[in-house]
């Protein structure tokens, strides 16, 4: 540029000098201006051309900048253009009932229109995707009347396939080189990030059944003032399939469950997943149709479910509320059916329905689980007996030691009652070993006397599970010198559910000397084909058994049978419940010469007892 400025500026100061020059001479002589006037004219045009070099760099200089920003602008729109990441297209404003027509856009929307971004131009109805078609012309009418506008949208590329956008729209320029900048987000990605929100607070991944927020919200959006019916149902034992066959097999085993229960479920009734084993259910039925529904669900679960070809038995506790006239709050009636399922468990029935006054009966239960755990320190539990004694004339052989709490403020609680609590606490651990102590100190004497003698003590599987409590029964019985075959170690057939866990305990424990004893046979889940794997010694007849046995010869048939095959496998056999000298004499007939019930002797304190007092 400076080479140019100096070539114009150059030639401007020679035509200029040769002018001066040459028109003085021209001039006649005599006229002539003397030397000074031609030297002050070749100083003007010096002059001038100098201001002329200035002016021509300055202006020149101007021009070439604005050309070098106007080429950084454009580089830069067409950089910004094509590499944003939303989609860019630009319009013209159309004539009257004229569509909108994009006649350019960036990169990134070329890439995604395919095949269809290879026409010229595109309408605003031809961009959209196939279902939102109809409404682009309304569409466009609102595009065109607002100076900036944002709403959501589908766009289509060639292959109909549709992305989900939201369009921000701009009108910029004036008079007639007005334009419509439009930019479309992609939101597909916030969209599934929503709907997995979605299905997260609302659906359960293993069953694909909603969970009990949804179920909440569904009872709160209901118009229908009808009867309904919700029910809390709780599978049994699914941790143990979980700790046994596997998490796997646990969510197979609640999504068969599930589909059982749907089954049942009638149209607009509805099914949620509260927790791993947990479901709510919503029927639309009458107080009096309530036992229909839980009998259909008691026949769907007669039949085993089917997990990785092993056939598994489920079975459920139930609470359930009505609502007579679809006016209770979702919240309240939901716990109402918890309320109602946790009386029905604490119970052990199958189901429950709630009632008033239920929750007085929780509060109590509540104060007595709290208050369990102090029992010990305030002295408040004792152990009371009652003897074995064989032959009808009721020599004594034995006792059996029966745990007891005296509350302070409820009375006698039955064990019925808190030897459950102390197993789901975890109680029962401290109060297992305590009962043994309280045994071996008080009838340690007695037995020491009686070498013949035992004394049972009643054992709860979660004791049995726990491999602390066999390790240090042995040190328990040598510190009061009570000898390990004198103690008869209680259980119950449901001990016997999993024999592949129980069975190698149970031989530690007739390893380490002492007796065991299966009580309540016959009620259970143990059957007489099973009793020759059982390192049993004592088999305990159920009083169910014995109190009709008179009267019923089939239950007289089974005592027979249970006698018989007890005595073959080298067995003592104790019967339970004797209240009348006819069911010992029956007994005595049948070759079972052991009993136990109130027609002996009624549970007492050992100290209660002649032969706790012997010297």
């Amino acid at each position: 540029m400076k080479e140019k400025v100096l070539v114009v500026t150059g030639c401007y100061f020679a035509v200029g000098l040769l002018w001066v020059i040459l028109t003085d001479r021209l001039i006649p002589e005599g006229r002539q201006e003397p030397v000074l006037q031609t030297l002050k004219g070749c100083l003007f045009v010096g002059g001038t051309a100098v201001l002329l070099y200035f002016a021509l760099q300055q202006g020149l200089g101007t021009s070439q900048m604005q050309r070098r920003n106007k080429e950084k602008a454009d580089l830069l729109y067409e950089t910004v253009f094509d590499n944003v990441t939303d989609f860019v297209f630009i319009a013209r404003i159309p004539e009257k009932d004229d569509q909108l027509r994009f006649f350019e856009w960036n990169k990134k929307a070329l890439e995604w229109l395919g095949e269809k971004g290879i026409k010229s131009d595109l309408t605003f109805q031809e961009l959209s995707s196939e279902e939102w078609q109809e409404e682009a012309l309304r569409q466009q009418h609102r595009i065109l009347e607002h100076k900036q506008l944002t709403f959501d949208w589908e766009i289509a590329d060639y292959s109909g396939r549709v992305l989900p956008v939201k369009v921000q729209t701009t009108m910029t320029g004036f008079g007639d080189n007005r334009t419509i900048i439009a930019a479309f987000k992609d939101v597909s990605a916030y969209r599934e990030a929503v709907h997995n929100i979605y299905e997260l607070s609302y659906y359960d991944k293993i069953t694909q059944l909603p969970n009990e927020n949804f179920f909440i919200k569904h009872l709160q959006e209901m118009d229908s003032k009808q009867n309904r019916m919700v029910m809390a149902l709780s599978f049994h034992h699914f941790r143990r399939i979980s700790e046994t066959m596997g998490m796997d097999t646990e969510n197979t085993a609640a999504a068969l469950a599930a589909a059982k229960l749907q089954s049942v479920i009638g149209p607009g009734e509805a099914l949620a997943r509260k927790s791993n084993h947990e479901f709510l259910l919503l029927f639309f039925r009458r107080e009096n149709d309530a036992e229909q529904a839980v009998n259909a669900l008691l026949r769907a679960f007669e039949q085993p479910i089917e997990v990785s070809g092993r056939e598994i038995f489920v079975s459920f506790t139930a609470g359930i509320a009505l609502d007579t006239d679809g006016r209770k709050q979702p919240e309240f009636l939901l716990q109402q059916a918890d309320i109602a399922f946790s009386h029905a468990e604490r119970s052990n029935q199958r189901y429950g329905f709630y009632r008033p006054g239920i929750e007085q009966e929780a509060r109590i239960q509540y104060e007595l689980e709290n208050d369990l755990h102090f029992s010990i320190e305030r002295g408040e539990l004792f152990v009371m007996y009652q003897p074995f004694v064989y032959g009808s004339e009721g020599a004594t052989k034995g006792m059996e030691a029966l745990l007891r709490w005296k509350h302070p403020v409820h009375g006698m609680i039955p064990p019925s009652t808190f030897i459950p609590m102390a197993e789901e606490n975890g109680l029962i651990h401290q109060l297992g070993r305590w009962v043994l102590e309280e045994v071996c100190r008080e009838a340690g004497p007695v037995l020491k006397r009686n070498r013949s003698w035992t004394a049972a003590v009643n054992l709860s599987s979660r004791q049995l599970e726990h491999s602390g409590f066999i390790e240090e029964l042995p040190g328990i019985v040598h510190a009061y010198g009570v000898e390990p075959d004198q103690l008869e170690l209680e259980i119950t057939e449901r001990t016997m559910m999993q024999p592949e866990r129980m069975l190698p305990v149970l031989n530690r424990l007739k390893a380490y000397g002492f007796r065991l004893s299966l009580d309540d046979f016959g009620t259970g889940y143990s059957s007489l084909s099973q009793l020759k794997e059982l390192p049993v010694d004592t088999l305990k007849i159920d009083r169910s058994f014995i109190e009709d046995m008179n009267e019923t010869q089939k239950n007289a048939a089974i005592v027979q049978t249970i006698i018989h095959a007890a005595r073959n496998l080298n067995m003592k056999v104790v019967a339970e419940g004797i209240e009348e000298a006819e069911q010992a004499q029956e007994l005595l007939e049948m070759a079972c010469f052991y009993f136990q019930g109130y027609y002996f002797s009624v549970p007492k304190t050992i100290q209660e007892f002649p032969w706790s007092r012997e010297a």
